[in-house]
């Protein structure tokens, strides 16, 4: 399983004009799930779309979450239905993982 390098930053507002506006700016909502816990985060959408276009969801991801680095994997890719697009991306540290 290949591994890439990415940053991530904290999602402040949520809601549907919330992700329009991240959206214009070229990113992608998603979250981060942490212990009993649920961050919201944005990605790049030009750093993040190759990998998942490419990988899908085999992937792991070494995020720059606020100077923290973490080992995650991609749990969830939500994709629009009709052109495929990336909506939504939900990230597990390696660590929270049961195997």
């Amino acid at each position: 399983m290949e591994e890439y390098n990415i940053s991530v930053r904290n999602r402040e507002e949520s809601g549907t004009s919330a992700v329009r506006k991240l959206k214009r700016e070229g990113m992608i909502p998603g979250v981060l799930y942490r212990e009993n816990e649920s961050i919201p985060i944005t990605f790049s959408r030009d750093e993040i779309k190759p990998i998942l276009d490419k990988k899908g969801k085999d992937v792991l991801l070494n995020i720059d979450f606020n100077g923290q680095k973490i080992r995650t994997k991609v749990q969830e890719i939500q994709r629009e239905s009709i052109n495929d697009e990336i909506l939504h991306v939900d990230l597990m540290p390696l660590d929270q993982i049961k195997h």
